[in-house]
């Protein structure tokens, strides 16, 4: 009885040992999968990050004279590639690495890629300065009844061309061209506060010329909402792309032409300052 007490005893600590250092075993196995897992997980993540890092090839660029084929080089796609280079042409030009973020193809992610390589006209480098300071010393060698009868002179945006316009005091020839540009691209100023939108003219310059200008009664080149396409639309300064897909698609979602230019006010992303500079430029009808 007791031989076989002790084979039982024995046979038990036999299997307590087995099962013992077989848990152990899988247990060692598990913790080793589970370091295995974090590592490959952590080789995913920094692989996913040299990707995106190295997608980009950017190197110091001025964004206002930047090529579109310079920007494929960077690894740009044709589409972010178009988008800059077309909301320069219809602008004028980046002020500022703000007006550069308002892009439409601007992420954040991108954004903080690229904005480390923007690099804008200084003051010393400027050629507008330039071109002004060169305005001040011939100014400075009219003589008083000159500088007077410039003083007093005012133009009609819509009426006078870029020669006209280097008459006033701080208008260039470059400045010239650009607000002549601008009043086409438009179809016409409606009122004195759009020499804002060129580029070039700042509140300091505005403030010191805006009493030459006025707008006379001159007939306004209006897009039709209800008939032009994309193309057209996005030819207006105040039309992108978006903006040009939701009038296209507000018409055929309620299966009717808009009734008047005032309806774009239903566009929900369209805020009310941008519907009131854009609503002049508009008609329902030919």
């Amino acid at each position: 009885m007791l031989a076989f007490c002790a084979g039982v005893v024995l046979c038990a600590g036999v299997v307590f040992f087995f099962v013992k250092d077989n848990f152990a075993f899988v247990d060692a196995q598990n913790r080793r999968a589970e370091r295995q897992d974090k590592k490959s997980e952590r080789q995913f993540e920094k692989t996913n990050a040299e990707k995106t890092v190295t997608k980009y090839r950017f190197k110091p660029f001025n964004p206002n004279t930047v090529s579109f084929e310079e920007l494929l080089a960077f690894g740009l796609s044709k589409a972010q590639a178009s988008n800059i280079v077309n909301y320069r042409d219809k602008s004028g030009g980046f002020r500022d690495e703000a007006h550069f973020r308002k892009l439409y193809c601007m992420t954040d992610e991108l954004f903080a890629l690229i904005s480390p390589y923007l690099v804008f006209e200084s003051k010393a480098e400027s050629p507008i300065e330039n071109i002004a300071i060169e305005d001040a010393k011939i100014e400075k060698s009219d003589s008083k009844a000159q500088n007077k009868v410039r003083e007093v002179l005012v133009l009609d945006l819509n009426a006078c061309d870029s020669l006209d316009l280097q008459q006033i005091r701080g208008i260039g020839k470059v400045r010239a061209a650009r607000i002549y540009k601008y009043g086409k691209r438009l179809g016409g100023y409606v009122n004195v506060e759009q020499l804002k939108e060129v580029y070039g003219i700042d509140n300091e310059l505005f403030e010191q010329i805006k009493g030459h200008f006025t707008v006379g009664k001159t007939d306004i080149r209006k897009i039709n909402i209800n008939s032009d396409e994309i193309k057209q639309l996005t030819a207006h300064p105040y039309i992108d792309f978006q903006l040009a897909k939701a009038l296209i698609r507000f018409r055929k979602d309620y299966g009717k032409d808009f009734q008047s230019a005032e309806e774009i006010r239903y566009i929900h992303f369209l805020s009310e300052q941008e519907a009131e500079k854009l609503i002049p430029y508009l008609k329902t009808n030919d």
